[in-house]
């Protein structure tokens, strides 16, 4: 069972993305007149159909008909796993281009070259002159998007395009692109109103995707697999499941007692310790922790791609060490540590799949005796909407010390009343605002007799920032989730402006210090009440 709060769309029956828009505050500005009209195509919402791309790519000369395309698609787990074939390509000495969404901090993420994004000046000069071929075909944010990404990574000269789908598969604009291969990772229940109410309809509209003598490699759950096999066969697709042709285990992976003082299973440059995956024809031995289990499945899921691909393609695509290339993968977003001591762990979870999976797994070191979490645990927790939470979370959530509710400033935010609407149907009790907490009091004293932990809705990000300074401890461990514009907008307030600057965890000290003080952005508000 989900909790969602519908609300009348203005007549769009498909609203695009809730952070986009040329009016928003930061994170979600535009920052130029260009990229505010490239915004302003949000406009339109979500437009299912290939017919308005087709004829981008036309006007720009097919493109997309001179790259080599590796295409994700899934429920959850598209975005890594498009980010692992991009690094392991890379990595292997291609030039690849990277084409994901939603952003977080800044447009120019979505559409990288090795890593790293284009030019800002390049990118809006582009802008500008796709900007008459958009209009002439009415086309979308997304499609528009997904034509400059095309068009760029062309004139980039790249090996290989990876690229995720927007939104299902059959009618999404990158179903458009030639592709030598396809992924699919998971199938669960995620904008029920474009792609059906069913896992068996969404399934179908993702495997829209599938084209004649183009492999599938695919990650979904056994239920699912027959469907799946019917339609490859269908399509003339091969098609290669995950859990058929690969294991692996964790059995490398160090004890909390073994870790370096510091360090997490998030820090695998850190200690030699990682896990293996074992396929039909190779072994990958050492190989370093992402962070979750969904996250190690994706990695596994690339993995198998490439190496199914060199023979179909009669080329070398994996690195000589992919253990080494997998080091330097970069997962924004996908749970990242960007502060430490205390430990801020940053995931984009914004469905019941993803959302369960992302608890489970911040929540289980103590329960497993996690002696490297030695202090409270806080959930940090917005979301739209329009996106339905799963209310079965009693269990996960009440393991945790401390829960504020957030809201975004986006008008597709859960208001303050809806997320302690939410918090009520997680079986806990909002309390006043602020929580009155001691950072010196003991485990058992901070949570109630009843086992429910503490939790209340804060009015805005900056005064719980401002509460979570003030009640933090070293040995705390924040999980920041919901939505990824909850994420956004917290490592906007936190003061990253590039997702750069969050490649390597940054102490938490250096962070708030400059933060909190009688004129600094944290500073200490009035108490107000819930």
């Amino acid at each position: 069972m989900g909790l969602g709060s519908p609300r009348p769309s203005g007549g769009n029956s498909h609203p695009g993305e809730p952070g986009i828009g040329p009016d928003l505050g930061p994170p979600f500005t535009a920052p130029d007149e260009t990229t505010r009209w490239l915004f302003s195509l949000n406009r339109m919402g979500i437009r299912p159909g290939l017919m308005r791309v087709q004829g981008l790519l036309e006007d720009l000369g097919h493109p997309e008909r001179e790259l080599r395309t590796l295409v994700s698609a899934g429920t959850n787990g598209k975005g890594s796993t498009t980010r692992a074939l991009a690094c392991l390509l890379q990595a292997a000495g291609y030039k690849v281009a990277t084409y994901t969404s939603p952003h977080l901090l800044n447009v120019h993420e979505r559409i990288l070259i090795d890593d790293r994004p284009l030019d800002e000046e390049d990118f809006a000069r582009r802008v500008d002159y796709i900007r008459p071929l958009v209009e002439k075909h009415e086309a979308s944010w997304f499609e528009t998007l997904t034509a400059l990404a095309v068009w760029i990574s062309r004139d980039e000269g790249v090996d290989f395009l990876c690229c995720e789908t927007g939104l299902g598969g059959r009618l999404d604009a990158t179903n458009a692109l030639p592709a030598v291969a396809t992924l699919l990772t998971t199938i669960d229940f995620d904008h029920q109103r474009i792609l059906g109410n069913t896992l068996e309809e969404i399934t179908t509209e993702k495997l829209g995707l599938l084209k004649r003598d183009v492999p599938l490699f695919c990650g979904v759950g056994s239920d699912l697999r027959p469907q799946v096999f019917r339609a490859a066969v269908t399509s003339g697709s091969p098609c290669h499941f995950l859990d058929e042709l690969a294991r692996w285990d964790q059995e490398n992976f160090p004890s909390p007692d073994d870790r370096p003082e510091g360090t997490s299973d998030r820090d695998p440059k850190e200690h030699n310790h990682g896990w293996d995956l074992h396929l039909t024809d190779r072994r990958f031995t050492a190989l370093p922790d992402p962070g979750t289990p969904a996250l190690r499945r994706n990695t596994a899921l690339a993995l198998l791609c490439l190496s199914r691909l060199e023979r179909n393609l009669s080329m070398s695509l994996l690195p000589e060490n992919p253990a080494a290339a997998l080091g330097n993968l970069f997962l924004p977003g996908r749970y990242q540590t960007v502060l430490k001591n205390p430990d801020w762990i940053f995931d984009t979870a914004h469905n019941a799949q993803a959302l369960s999976a992302t608890l489970q797994e911040f929540t289980a070191g103590r329960d497993a005796g996690d002696s490297a979490v030695k202090g409270r645990k806080f959930l940090v927790f917005g979301a739209m909407y329009d996106k339905d939470m799963p209310t079965g979370l009693a269990d996960l959530v009440g393991d945790f010390d401390a829960i504020l509710g957030i809201p975004v400033s986006l008008p597709r935010s859960r208001t303050h009343q809806e997320l302690a609407e939410l918090l009520i149907a997680w079986e806990l009790r909002p309390e006043a605002w602020p929580l009155d907490l001691d950072p010196a009091v003991s485990l058992e004293d901070l949570v109630p007799k009843d086992g429910a932990a503490r939790c209340a809705v804060a009015p805005d990000q900056d005064q719980a920032l401002a509460w979570l300074a003030a009640n933090l401890g070293s040995r705390d461990k924040v999980l920041v989730t919901g939505s990824c514009f909850t994420v956004a907008e917290i490592l906007s307030r936190l003061g990253f402006s590039d997702l750069e600057l969050t490649r390597r965890p940054v102490p938490f000290s250096e962070v708030i210090g400059t933060m909190i003080g009688p004129v600094g952005k944290f500073a200490s508000k009035p108490k107000e009440s819930s």
